[in-house]
């Protein structure tokens, strides 16, 4: 079965196709803010260099955020156009779940970190398990101070995401957590793949008009709307 991955809520856009869990081939680009600028031109690029055909594909695997809002909605968007258009269902996971995937096999605790800014970051926490990660901390926007309290009692725990490198010293306060390398700040759309597969397995697929965002957080233009309104009425 060909599976399409598709990650665009971070600076790296990343898509991949599947053949059941082996990946064909996996296209990444850093974008900007937010991987859904090229989409359509890695996926163009994918299908060409696999020699395979979208009519094919009978699953598509998505990171859903939270990350750039630009990168989620247009990813979106283009996930629910296709998936609509081939008839075939969808899976949605967090980017952070799908980030904490690279250090898996590193670590048996793993914190994901994207970098949400002023101070703050988008975190999540898993733990190995033998059927795989286990979430024990769910997706929020955090103040990265606040998140590194949660941590301080647990042995080491593996950092993954831009989030380690950007509060670097902060997190170095406690000698239990271990920033990963740069290349695991990425969440890679073949691991969306294989997470596809398995909901894909466990019947836990979705049609496509059930897709969300996981923003975690208001977008900045709605929260100055409500204190221009909030202002014109006191």
């Amino acid at each position: 079965m060909l599976i399409l991955g598709i990650e665009t809520a971070t600076p790296w856009g990343s898509v991949a196709l599947l053949d059941d869990d082996q990946v064909v081939l996996e296209v990444s680009l850093k974008a900007g803010k937010g991987g859904g600028e090229y989409l359509l031109a890695l996926l163009d690029r994918l299908i060409r260099k696999a020699g395979a055909s979208l009519a094919e594909v009978r699953l598509i695997a998505v990171g859903n955020g939270p990350g750039s809002y630009t990168g989620i909605r247009v990813g979106l968007a283009a996930v629910q156009g296709l998936a609509a258009a081939l008839q075939i269902p969808v899976a949605q996971f967090s980017t952070l779940r799908i980030m904490a995937e690279n250090g898996r096999a590193a670590a048996e605790w793993v914190a994901s970190l994207i970098d949400a800014r002023r101070g703050d970051v988008y975190a999540a926490l898993y733990q190995r398990t033998p059927e795989g990660l286990r979430e024990i901390i769910a997706p929020e926007a955090v103040a990265a101070a606040e998140f590194r309290q949660k941590l301080a009692a647990l042995p080491e725990v593996l950092l993954c995401g831009d989030g380690g490198k950007s509060y670097a010293e902060l997190w170095r306060e406690h000698g239990n957590l271990r920033i990963g390398p740069p290349i695991w700040d990425r969440p890679l759309a073949s691991q969306a793949g294989l997470l596809g597969l398995a909901a894909w397995r466990s019947g836990e697929t979705l049609p496509p008009d059930r897709l969300g965002p996981s923003y975690l957080r208001r977008v900045e233009a709605e929260v100055r709307l409500e204190e221009r309104i909030h202002g014109h009425q006191s």
